[in-house]
Formats: structure tokens, C-alpha cells, sequence
């Protein structure tokens, strides 16, 4: 019965107003594959410029697997390879790396096909995500059938045709384990001697992801096509953004608004004490900016190369050499740079959304950078400490029968390397086309700072420390407004905590226009981040946030929940009622910018290429995803659940939600003790007087007095 209520939702039909189109993406057929040497035929399928099989590799080589050594499951699901298998070569080198083989046998695939490297996976998942129409490229890749459910997560629907089945693997040990619930592919990159990475789906996930693992792990094969094709279908466009050019101190400036962050778009050229031009050359400057040892970025002297200066500048907007209005980066700025822009963007690393389009190296790691933020980080380089000089000599390490019979013994060699004990440090310019940096005023110790660091192999922001001598560049961000630049007259005080809010009035109801940040013991920030709670507001299981006992869905007691129930609210604040939620959906439906979910949404932080988005309401709903009862968190960046003051009695706890891909306003119920987010509403109903005045008396009063509907 329980599971029944739990899987009903109540949809406003009359709330909808976005028709919902093709419920798949754009497929281009593709011809079916043979394997001339066994036979065999598999399905294919383009997913951008590239062709993949629709099914798991069934080639049989000596010592691959069937699930449970039963050969049913490798016609239905595909074999097991380890990841020597995979490559074609002996068993010795999944305890040893293959960097001194020269040259190598073709992989396990067909002929004219090879098993995808981290790079083509990467692409593949890039294409997905921008042009796939299910919440998580995990849902637009798995099969549509054999998973395991979980009611939190939809359904493969596998627009892409992909097909991906969940077949599995072979633990090293010889355990199998997760039939049904997740399936493993190999890339070709290995990680270390005995790891290589594979890229996994999950039955309770919506990402596709890569792990490293050990090689001697039994995992499933999907081969890509060794050339490319066209794509058939217009790609979405790549975001322009245009920087705005502002005057700073008498000088044009170009800057970006990401978030709520303001960005120099370029880096700083200002000419002081401990600056250098890109290998001494003048030219450089005005070209890539300049590179700053760290004492110079924040203004103090070179005596803090081997001192701490933590007294000396401010941990919260250090304003170093950047313009008045402006300040150096802290490490908590750069943490809320990459956390929004991976929120906001999870089809590509913020690494990628970082770079510039042009002047990077190519690399089989990474995908080309996007500038998908108008942030145009630019590869010119660092001025960095040399590495050790190494002395290296190669020497014999094994001998290894050829992978084929009759085929000649290889020998492996190994270096042998030890650092020149001539070698001493020098300051020197590297990196141009590969790599750049930018100096964070957050001091590590008396000899170093915090960096993040852009490279040309890499997706991500690269959190890094250096010396404080080594030349990095700067990028300086706008000072934070003040609290009386944030919040007007309107918002209100929370006295528990000194947090403010904003308030905004929509039909009869003046509504908080933030998720609440009370930390009522029970409650949590997504992923356990302090940072988070302050964008996103805190996570509350629906007992917490009703102030009830924890097993009140279960053992209601009648006159449990008030008529203006506070809850976990400020003073002269309560918990939603349903009715307040459908008023609220019933108005901003009534604005006529678009559906509810468009009127109801804030226009920053929800994951792009998602429903149209308006703000018409000022509700401002922002994608705080949610924590299941069993620790995970879920779908920040693409839903968002507020909790009603409903339940019990024979229901679940009521919650409304919104989606990042749909212009619905939806309501269900909850009996699993998950955590969602909380707005308030303001009090109506005057609080009992000494007077004798009733409750009823003063309700009416309050509807009369009511401010009128925007």
C-alpha cells in the first residue's frame, strides 16, 4: 500500500503549458557490423562524429568470462574481458604497464574498429549530454529493459540506441557481482601498472563515469570505428558569451558574470615589483598578461616569499595589486567557481568550460576547451621551479613469450633513474600551449600559496599548491556587495542564526524568495559542504522540518500539524500548506511567460539545455537536488523538492517538485525520510491577544488586510 502511494504523483494538468515534442534525440542509422572472424553481427549506432556498437563484444578469446561461467548470459549480455585481454596481450601486463612496448598488437576489437580511449568516451559522453532530452546522460544510454528499478532515479530510455546493458563484471578475486544493476566498459588508457580506467553506468546513478579499477578485473567491451563521420544534425550551438567591457580606474576592462561572481576576462597586466613578461619578452605582456610571484599578487614585500603573511592582508577579499572594487581570489572563490560551474555544466569538466577554444595542445585525455562561460583562460604558460635533472639507464626487467603462438619473445626494459646530483633549481618559463595558472590570495604556509591550474590533458580546475617565488597570473573578481546592496527593506531577519532573506509577495502570500539555512540539527548541505548550504539553503528530512517525531507518517496524532504550522520556520513564519503551493502554481501560471516551472525557477544555477526559464515570479527556485534516506545526494543542478505541511493520517509526507527538463509543477508523497529543501510563509493569521480576540476573527482581519497581487 505504501509503495503504491509512494509512486503516485499528482500532476496539475492545468498548470502545464509546454508540450513535450520527441521523446528522442536525433539518431542517424547506421549499417550492422560483422565480425569476420567468428561471424558474429552486431548493431552500430553514431552518437556524434563517432560510430559505436549497440552491443557488448561476445568475441571468445582463452580465458574471457561468461556471467557466472554460464553461456546464456554471454549471448544475452556479452563476455567478460580482462583488461590484458582487452589489449590484446598477456597476462603479465596486468601486474606491469605497457609504456616500453614499442609497438603494440591491435586490441581485441574487429578489424578497422579498437576499444575507445578516456578521449572518446569523453566526447561521446559531451555529445549526450548536450543533446540528449533524459535527466543524465546514465538514462539516455542505458537499455530500456534488464535494469533494476530504482524509484528515484527513471528508467534507461536509450534514445541514443546505444543499448547499454547492465551485464555486470568479474571481480579480480572471481567473484561476480551487480548482473542488473551496473555495467563496466574498458577504455584503452591504462591508470598505473596493475589499474587501467573503465567508464561505468549504475542502476541508481543518472552519470556515466570513470573509475580506475584493477586490470584483472572482468569487464564488458564496446569497440568505436577508427574513423569519423560527419554529424548529420545541426550540433547545438556553443555559447557565445560576449564579455562586458567596463572602465576600471580609467582603463577598459573586459568582464564576465558567472553565478554570482563578477570576473576580469583576461589576465592583469600591471606593471610592479616581482612581475615578468612571458620569457622576458615585453611583447608578451599586453599579449597574455603578466605572471606575479605571489607576495607581489597581494602587495607585500619579498620577504614573504619565507614568511607568513597571514596577518598582513584580508583572508576575505585581499585586495593585492587589483583595482579598488576588486580583489585577489581567495580559495573559497575559486571553490564556488568550480562548484557552480559543475552544477551548471556536468557535461563537461570546468576545466573545459574554462579554456579558450583556440591555442591549447590536442590531447587524448581531455576535450578541446569550450569557454563556455566567456572566462577564455588562454594556454600561455607559468613561470615554475625546473624539475630534477634524472640520470637514466635502461635495464632488462622480464622477457615475455610472444602473445601469439610461434610469435618472437619481447623484452621489457625499465629505466633506471636517479637525480643528477649536479642538477639545482632554476626559475624557469614553461607551459605555453599546455598550461596556465592563477595565483589564489589564500596562503598555504611561510613558503607557498594556493593555485588552480588550467592544463591542456586535464578537465578540471586543478586545486594546487607553489612556491611563492614561482610567476603565476591573476585574475581579479569584484568585490561581494554588502548585506544593504542584497536585501531591501522586505527582507526578513532570522534572530536564531543573524541569516536574512529575501521575501517576495505572489498572489495573497508573501513567500521567502531563498531556501531556508537554519541549522536545525537533522538537517544537511548537500554532499556535507558548507558552501553549498549557502547557495543552495540546507536539506531537511520532513519530521526535522515539521519539528514532529521522527516516526509521525507512520503514528499520526490527530491536532499534530497546526493550521500555520512554524516548524523549523522563523517567527511569524510557517511551513506551506498544499493549498498555499497550488495558489503559488495557480499564479505564476496566470503570468503567462511560460508554464509554472519557468515562472517558478531562478534563471542562475539550473544545468543548461534544459525548459525555457522566465524568473517571471521572483520565487527564485533553485536546483538544491535532494538526500535520499540512506546518505546519497541526488540531482543538484536539475530538481528541487519543497516540503508542504501535509502528512500522515494515511499518507506520506507531501512534497512539490521541480525538473530541470520540464515545465510541470509537480506534487507526490514521501514515506522514505528523504531530505528537501524549505520555503516559508508568512503568518496570516494574528497570534491570540489577551483581548479574547479568536483565531478566526483574526484571520479574516488578516485576508482583509492581505497586500494586493502583483
Amino acid at each position: 500500500m505504501k509503495m503504491l502511494k509512494l509512486m503516485k504523483s499528482f500532476v496539475l494538468v492545468a498548470f502545464l503549458y509546454c508540450c513535450v515534442g520527441n521523446s528522442f534525440a536525433y539518431v542517424e542509422k547506421m549499417p550492422d557490423l560483422k565480425d569476420k572472424r567468428d561471424g558474429r553481427v552486431y548493431k552500430t549506432v553514431q552518437i556524434g562524429d563517432q560510430r559505436w556498437m549497440a552491443e557488448n563484444l561476445r568475441y571468445n578469446v582463452k580465458g574471457s568470462f561468461c556471467y557466472e561461467k554460464k553461456d546464456y548470459n554471454c549471448e544475452r549480455y556479452g563476455r567478460l574481458y580482462n583488461w590484458a585481454m582487452a589489449m590484446m596481450l598477456v597476462d603479465f601486463y596486468n601486474n606491469t604497464s605497457i609504456k616500453q612496448i614499442k609497438k603494440r598488437p591491435h586490441d581485441i576489437c574487429p578489424k578497422g574498429w579498437h576499444v575507445p580511449s578516456n578521449k572518446e568516451w569523453k566526447k561521446m559522453k559531451y555529445f549526450v549530454g548536450k543533446k540528449g532530452i533524459a535527466d543524465g546522460v546514465g538514462i539516455s544510454l542505458k537499455s530500456q529493459d534488464l535494469w533494476e528499478k530504482e524509484l528515484r532515479v527513471p528508467a534507461g530510455n536509450d534514445e541514443f540506441g546505444f543499448n547499454a546493458l547492465p551485464a555486470g563484471e568479474r571481480y579480480f578475486i572471481g567473484v561476480y557481482q551487480d548482473l542488473g544493476s551496473s555495467a563496466q566498459f574498458w577504455a584503452s588508457n591504462e591508470f598505473d601498472a596493475s589499474g587501467a580506467y573503465f567508464w561505468r553506468l549504475s542502476y541508481d546513478t543518472r552519470t556515466l563515469d570513470r573509475v580506475y579499477e584493477s586490470k584483472e578485473n572482468g569487464v564488458s567491451i564496446r569497440c568505436v570505428e577508427d574513423v569519423l563521420y560527419e554529424i548529420k544534425e545541426p550540433p547545438s550551438p556553443v555559447p557565445h558569451i560576449e564579455p562586458k567591457v567596463v572602465e576600471i580606474q580609467g582603463r577598459k576592462t573586459q568582464t564576465i558574470h558567472i553565478g554570482e561572481q563578477v570576473w576580469m576576462a583576461n589576465n592583469v597586466d600591471t606593471k610592479v615589483p616581482g612581475s615578468f613578461c612571458y620569457e622576458d619578452k615585453e611583447e608578451n605582456c599586453p599579449k597574455y598578461g603578466r605572471l606575479y610571484t605571489w607576495p607581489a599578487v597581494v602587495k607585500l614585500s619579498e620577504k614573504f616569499m619565507t614568511e607568513f603573511a597571514r596577518d598582513s592582508i584580508s583572508k576575505r577579499k585581499p585586495k593585492g595589486i587589483c583595482p579598488n572594487g576588486w580583489h585577489v581570489p581567495t580559495s573559497l572563490d575559486f571553490r564556488r567557481l568550480n562548484a557552480y560551474l559543475k552544477d551548471i555544466d556536468d557535461a563537461v569538466g570546468v576545466g573545459t568550460n574554462l579554456r579558450s577554444r583556440e591555442g591549447w595542445s590536442e590531447s587524448e585525455n581531455a576535450l578541446t576547451g569550450e569557454n563556455g562561460f566567456g572566462f577564455n583562460a588562454e594556454a600561455f604558460g607559468v613561470r615554475k621551479y625546473s624539475d630534477p635533472q634524472m640520470i637514466c639507464e635502461k635495464v632488462v626487467k622480464a622477457v615475455v613469450p610472444g602473445a601469439t603462438k610461434g610469435a618472437p619473445a619481447d623484452t621489457v626494459f625499465a629505466d633506471s633513474c636517479v637525480v643528477d646530483p649536479a642538477w639545482q633549481p632554476v626559475l624557469g618559463f614553461e607551459g605555453n600551449g599546455m598550461l596556465t595558472g592563477f595565483w589564489s590570495g589564500t596562503e598555504i604556509d611561510s613558503l607557498s600559496a594556493e593555485v588552480r591550474k588550467l592544463s591542456y590533458d586535464e578537465d578540471d580546475f586543478i586545486l594546487d599548491t607553489a612556491r611563492k617565488e614561482e610567476g603565476f597570473y591573476l585574475r581579479c573578481m569584484m568585490d561581494p556587495p554588502d548585506d544593504d546592496e542584497i536585501y531591501d527593506s522586505t527582507a526578513i531577519h532570522d534572530k536564531r542564526d543573524d541569516n536574512k532573506y529575501k521575501t517576495v509577495v505572489i498572489g495573497k502570500d508573501t513567500w521567502m524568495a531563498e531556501n531556508l539555512r537554519f541549522a536545525a540539527p537533522g538537517s544537511f548541505c548537500y554532499e556535507d559542504k558548507d558552501i553549498r548550504c549557502r547557495s543552495y539553503g540546507r536539506l531537511y528530512p520532513w519530521t526535522i522540518a515539521m519539528r514532529l517525531p521522527a516516526d509521525y507518517v507512520d503514528n499520526s496524532a490527530t491536532g499534530g500539524i497546526m493550521q500555520e504550522h512554524q516548524g523549523v520556520c522563523p517567527d511569524g513564519w510557517h511551513m506551506p500548506t498544499n493549498e498555499e503551493w497550488i495558489a503559488l502554481g495557480q499564479r505564476a501560471l496566470n503570468m503567462r511567460k511560460g508554464g509554472i516551472g519557468s515562472a517558478l525557477k531562478n534563471k542562475e544555477f539550473w544545468a543548461r539545455g534544459g525548459a525555457p526559464i522566465s524568473a517571471a515570479s521572483g520565487f527564485n527556485a533553485l536546483p538544491s537536488g535532494s538526500r535520499l534516506a540512506d546518505g546519497e545526494f541526488m540531482e543538484l543542478g536539475s530538481s528541487t523538492y519543497f516540503w508542504t505541511a501535509a502528512g500522515g493520517d494515511g499518507m506520506g509526507a507531501v512534497y512539490w517538485y521541480l525538473v530541470n527538463n520540464r515545465d510541470e509543477f509537480t506534487s507526490a508523497e514521501d514515506f522514505d525520510n528523504a531530505a528537501f529543501s524549505v520555503r516559508c510563509v508568512k503568518n496570516k493569521i494574528a497570534p491570540l491577544k489577551d483581548s479574547g480576540a479568536t483565531v478566526d476573527s483574526a484571520a479574516t482581519a488578516a485576508e482583509t488586510a492581505a497586500p494586493a497581487a502583483p
